[in-house]
């Protein structure tokens, strides 16, 4: 997903684009004011300055859009399994979901966020927890743990490599807003 920077960044580079193009147009056209002033501008060494700092700084902003063209982010991330029937996959987000409410299930557990990264053919598991402070944190962590471990063999059919949990707070509330 693009943030706010990635959009004003695209918008400069679409705005950028669109000039050159527009006197690129102008100057087939016939009208050579513009290529005069650029040739002025890289005879003078403060011109010659900015349209190498202009030039870069467009360069760097096309290899970043490059690169993120072709990067494969954790979201599109899946598990394959094949068997007789056909191929199933199983995105990381799913997983993520799942691993998420079987944390929350164990007793003594108020909330809970969650990573899981593919890692070869095992799943990497970071927990961020909050714990109840009527409970064992070494005995709740270590339920978290198995619970996880077991759901990811059993449910998904996958072994997990590790699963860490950080223990964020002792609280009796629950985390409110948005569960990650």
């Amino acid at each position: 997903m693009m943030g706010l920077f990635d959009r004003i960044i695209l918008t400069v580079m679409t705005l950028i684009v669109a000039a050159i193009s527009a006197v690129t147009i102008m100057l087939a056209a016939g009208w050579l004011i513009p290529l005069e002033v650029f040739w002025t501008s890289l005879k003078d060494d403060v011109g010659r300055w900015l349209i190498g700092i202009l030039a870069g700084i467009t360069f760097i902003i096309s290899v970043r859009f490059i690169y993120y063209g072709f990067h494969r982010s954790g979201v599109d991330q899946t598990l394959v399994h094949e068997s007789e029937l056909g191929e199933v996959r199983i995105s990381v987000t799913a997983v993520e979901s799942l691993v998420r409410k079987v944390a929350r299930q164990v007793k003594g557990v108020r909330g809970v966020r969650g990573w899981v990264q593919a890692d070869g053919g095992r799943l990497s598991v970071r927990l961020r927890t909050v714990i109840s402070p009527d409970v064992s944190v070494p005995e709740v962590s270590g339920d978290i743990q198995r619970a996880v471990r077991d759901c990811l063999r059993n449910v998904v059919g996958v072994e997990a490599g590790d699963v860490k949990v950080f223990v964020e707070n002792i609280s009796n509330e629950a985390r409110r807003g948005r569960v990650e």
